[in-house]
C-alpha cells in the first residue's frame, strides 16, 4: 500500500468489509451516507437503529476518531493513542506485526470525512426533533404519543453526540450536548447552575464571562427556580422583578429572555440550566412545514415558546441521564472549590479550568433516582439503580475475579477496570467491605459508602499512566491479601488496649483503616512527584511545608470527602473509634512518601533488635520469629512496612502484569521529565529523562536496594507474606535475564 504514490486511505463501510478509495472520493462517502442516514431517519422515525462506518473508529480505544493518521501497517489510528503505543511497542497494535518505521502521516480525507458525516447526522437529529416536538395531535392517539417520539428522537441524538465524543472528557461531553440544546431551541447562551449547599449559593464557573458567577440561592430567576423548583419563561427579563441586572452589571451582557429549569434528584433541586436570549437561529422555530432549520439572521429575536419549555425539560432530565449513564472514561482534574460545578455553551472555559462534571454528577445523581421531566417519559436508558445497587451490580457482573482476588495474591486491577466500567477501585472496595462483614459490623449505610467510594475513584487521576484507580485498587488488594494471609491486623489490635473506642472491635477497626488507607493513599495525585511539586513551588507544596506534599494532601482531602453528610458512611462510630481511624489511616497514608523508606525500614529493624534483646535472642534468631510491636509506635512501624509494600505490590503480581506496571511507571516518569524540561529545569529527575535509561531497564538495581529490604523485612515479621518475596524474587529473575 503506497500513500504517497495512491493517497489512499482504508474505509470499511456499513456492511464490515475492506474496501480502498481515493482520498478525493472520501467526501462524497460522508455525503453518501449522511443520506442514507435520512433516508432511513424519515422512513423509520424514531425506532430506527444505526451502525456508523467501522472506519471512524480507532483500533485502540475504539472510540470515534478525531485527528486520525497512518502508521506503516496501513491502519489509521486516533494520534494520541497510537503516539503511546509506540513509546512502549514496536509492532502494530493490530496486526502484532514488526513496525518498519514508526512514521505517523495525518489522513485529512479520513478526518474531513468523519466530520462532513456527522454534521449531516446531527442535522438530521435536529429536524427529527423539532418534527417530534411540533407535529400536530393525531386524532385517537395517546396523549403520551408525541413527548414518546420526542424522547426518541432526543435520545438518538445524545447517544450520537455520546459516541462522537466519547474519546473526551466527561466535561467536553456535557459541553457537547447543552449546545446541542441551546442550537435546537435558538438562544445565545446555556448554562447550568449548581447549588453550594454550605454557603446558599448557585454557581456557575464557565459561563459567557469565563469567570465563576456566584450568586445567593435566592436571588434572580436562577435562584427562583432553585428555590421553588418551578420553571419558568421570562419574555421581558429586565421587567421582571426577580431579575437580578447584578452579572449583566459586571459583565456588560444584556439579558433579554430567559428560560430556565430546575434539576432535580429525589424531589431536591440541586441546580437549575437555563437558556438566554431566545434567537431566530434554533431548529424549534415554527412556520417551516419542511422540517428544515430556520436560518434568518435578520429577523428580530422572539421570546421562548411552550414547545421550547417542553424541550428543555426533557432535554435536562435527559442530559443529566446520560451523563449518568456514560462509561468513557474521565480526564479528571482537581475538583472545584466545595465540590461546585458549572457549564455554558455560550463561551469557551480557560483553558487552565476542567471540572470534574462526571464526578458531580456521580455524587448527585448516583445516590437517588434522577426525577423524570413533566412531559411523560418512557423509561431512559441510563441507569437508575441506587449507587450501592449499582456497585452491587457491577459486583455480581465481576464476581469470579473479585472471589478469586478475595482469596489469591494475584490480581489484575486493569482488568477489572475494563469489566467495571472503569470503576476497579470502588467496585473492589466495596467488595472487601461488605464480604468482610465491615459493613454490618460498623453500621455503614450502603448509599453513604458508595458515595464516598466513588468519589474518591473519581479523583485518581485517568490521564496518570500509573497513579490512577486501577493502581489504587491494586494497593488496595495487596492490603486486603496482607490482612487476610497474616495476623497483621491482630498484631497492631493489641497494641490498642488502652485505647476508647466505645464497644468497637480493636481488630475489625485496624482492618477498616488499612483498607481505606489504602484505596485513598494516591488521591487527587497530579502524576508529579513531592520533589517537583516543591522545586515549582506548588500550591500543596506551601500549604505542606513541603514535607510529604503529596501524601499529606491524599488523606487531608479524603476526610474532606468523609466530612461531607452524603459521604459519612461512619456515622455510627464512637468519636473515640473515628479518632483512633483517623490516626491509623494517615499514619498509613503518609507511610507511602518514597522519600521514608530507608528510615521506615531502620526504624523497623530498630524495634525488631529491641525484642530480640528483650526475649534474650540473637538477630538471626529474632529474624526467623514473627514480630509483636510491643508498643503503639511499633505498631505503626509495621502498618507502614505493609503499606510500602502493598503500594509496590504490583512487582510480585505474574510477569505479565508487572511489566504492564513498569510500563506504566516509565510513562508517567517521562511526561514529567518532559515537563521539568519545559520549565528548564537545569537537571531532569533520575529515570525521568525519556533519552537515558529508564524504570523498565533499571529494575533490578531498584529490587534490589529498594524493594527485597522492605519484602524481606515484611516476610521475616509476617511470615504469611512470603508470596510477595517469592514473586518479586521470580519477576527479578525475569530482569535480569533479559
Amino acid at each position: 500500500w503506497n500513500r504517497r504514490r495512491l493517497g489512499k486511505l482504508v474505509v470499511r463501510p456499513f456492511i464490515g468489509e475492506s474496501a480502498q478509495m481515493p482520498a478525493e472520493c472520501a467526501i462524497d462517502l460522508a455525503s453518501h451516507v449522511a443520506a442514507t442516514f435520512d433516508v432511513q431517519t424519515n422512513a423509520q422515525g424514531t425506532g430506527m437503529t444505526w451502525r456508523h462506518p467501522d472506519a471512524f473508529y480507532c483500533p485502540i480505544s475504539r472510540q470515534c476518531m478525531h485527528d486520525p493518521v497512518v502508521l506503516a501497517d496501513g491502519h489509521t489510528y486516533e494520534r494520541r493513542h497510537i503516539e503511546k503505543w509506540l513509546r512502549r511497542h514496536n509492532t502494530s497494535p493490530v496486526t502484532g506485526l514488526e513496525l518498519a518505521q514508526k512514521d505517523l502521516f495525518p489522513n485529512h480525507a479520513l478526518r474531513n470525512a468523519i466530520e462532513e458525516y456527522f454534521q449531516q447526522v446531527f442535522s438530521a437529529h435536529r429536524r427529527a426533533i423539532r418534527k417530534s416536538a411540533l407535529r400536530p395531535a393525531v386524532a385517537g392517539e395517546a396523549p403520551d404519543a408525541s413527548d414518546t417520539a420526542l424522547l426518541g428522537t432526543i435520545d438518538a441524538l445524545m447517544e450520537c453526540s455520546l459516541l462522537v465524543n466519547a474519546d473526551h472528557s466527561t466535561e467536553h461531553i456535557l459541553r457537547e450536548i447543552m449546545d446541542q440544546a441551546r442550537r435546537i431551541v435558538g438562544a445565545e447562551v446555556a448554562s447550568v447552575f449548581l447549588v453550594e449547599s454550605e454557603s446558599d449559593s448557585l454557581v456557575s464557573m464557565v459561563n459567557s464571562t469565563n469567570g465563576e458567577i456566584r450568586i445567593p440561592l435566592s436571588a434572580g430567576i436562577a435562584g427562583h427556580v432553585a428555590s421553588t423548583g418551578e420553571p419558568v419563561v421570562i419574555e421581558d427579563a429586565y421587567s421582571d422583578a426577580r431579575f437580578d441586572r447584578s452579572v449583566d452589571n459586571q459583565t456588560g451582557f444584556r439579558t433579554r429572555s430567559v428560560m430556565c429549569v430546575p434539576l432535580k434528584a429525589k424531589k431536591a433541586v440541586f441546580g437549575v440550566a437555563q437558556l438566554i436570549n431566545k434567537t431566530s437561529e434554533g431548529f424549534m422555530v415554527s412556520g417551516q412545514g419542511d422540517g428544515s432549520p430556520n436560518f434568518k439572521g435578520g429577523d428580530a429575536p422572539g421570546s421562548f415558546t411552550n414547545d421550547d419549555l417542553q424541550f428543555l425539560l426533557v432535554f435536562a432530565s435527559q442530559a443529566a441521564q446520560a451523563i449518568m449513564g456514560n462509561s468513557t472514561p474521565d480526564e479528571f482534574q482537581p475538583r472545584l472549590r466545595k465540590q461546585s460545578s458549572s457549564f455554558s455553551s455560550g463561551g469557551s472555559s480557560p483553558s487552565s479550568w476542567r471540572p470534574s462534571i462526571g464526578r458531580w454528577f456521580t455524587r448527585c445523581l448516583g445516590k437517588a433516582e434522577v426525577e423524570e421531566a413533566p412531559a411523560p417519559p418512557r423509561p431512559v436508558k441510563a441507569t437508575k439503580a441506587r449507587s450501592a445497587d449499582l456497585v452491587g451490580a457491577l459486583s455480581k457482573r465481576c464476581s469470579s475475579a473479585l472471589a478469586e482476588a478475595y482469596e489469591t495474591w494475584e490480581f489484575d486491577a486493569l482488568g477489572l477496570a475494563e469489566a467495571s466500567d472503569n470503576q476497579p477501585l470502588s467496585t473492589l472496595a466495596y467488595y472487601l467491605i461488605d464480604r468482610s462483614g465491615l459493613m454490618e459490623q460498623f453500621g455503614m449505610e450502603p448509599g453513604k459508602l458508595c458515595c464516598f467510594l466513588r468519589e474518591i475513584e473519581q479523583g485518581y487521576d485517568d490521564s496518570n499512566a500509573y497513579h490512577n484507580r486501577s493502581h489504587a485498587a491494586s494497593v488496595l488488594h495487596v492490603t486486603h491479601a496482607l490482612l487476610q494471609h497474616t495476623d497483621l491486623a491482630a498484631l497492631v489490635a493489641s497494641t490498642l488496649e488502652s485505647k476508647d473506642v466505645g464497644d468497637c472491635d480493636r481488630e475489625s477497626l485496624v482492618k477498616l483503616a488499612c483498607l481505606l488507607a489504602a484505596a485513598v493513599h494516591d488521591f487527587e495525585h497530579k502524576g508529579l512527584s513531592n520533589d517537583f511539586l516543591v522545586r515549582t513551588s506548588d500550591d500543596r507544596a506551601v500549604r505542606y511545608n513541603d514535607l510529604h506534599v503529596n501524601e499529606n494532601h491524599h488523606i487531608a482531602a479524603s476526610f474532606e470527602v468523609l466530612r461531607r453528610p452524603d459521604c459519612n458512611f461512619l456515622g455510627a462510630l464512637s468519636a473515640g473509634a473515628l479518632r483512633e481511624l483517623r490516626r491509623l489511616m494517615i499514619a498509613i497514608v503518609l507511610g507511602t512518601d518514597m522519600a521514608d523508606s530507608n528510615p521506615i525500614a531502620q526504624a523497623f529493624a530498630e524495634a525488631r533488635s529491641r525484642q530480640a534483646t528483650t526475649q534474650g535472642e540473637t538477630s538471626a534468631e529474632a529474624s526467623a520469629t514473627a514480630f509483636v510491636p510491643a508498643s503503639e509506635q511499633d505498631a505503626t512501624l509495621l502498618l507502614q512496612m505493609a503499606i510500602k509494600c502493598s503500594d509496590l505490590g504490583h512487582l510480585a503480581l505474574s510477569w505479565e502484569s508487572h511489566v504492564r506496571w513498569v510500563a506504566r511507571l516509565e510513562d508517567e516518569f517521562f511526561a514529567q521529565g518532559d515537563h521539568e524540561k519545559a520549565l528548564g529545569f537545569p537537571q531532569i529527575s533520575f529515570l525521568m529523562d525519556r533519552e537515558k535509561p529508564g524504570a523498565s531497564e533499571t529494575q533490578v538495581g531498584f529490587m534490589d536496594f529498594v524493594v527485597f529490604p522492605l519484602f524481606r523485612a515484611l516476610a521475616s515479621a509476617l511470615p504469611g507474606a512470603e508470596p510477595l518475596l517469592a514473586g518479586a524474587a521470580a519477576n527479578r529473575e525475569r530482569w535480569q535475564a533479559t
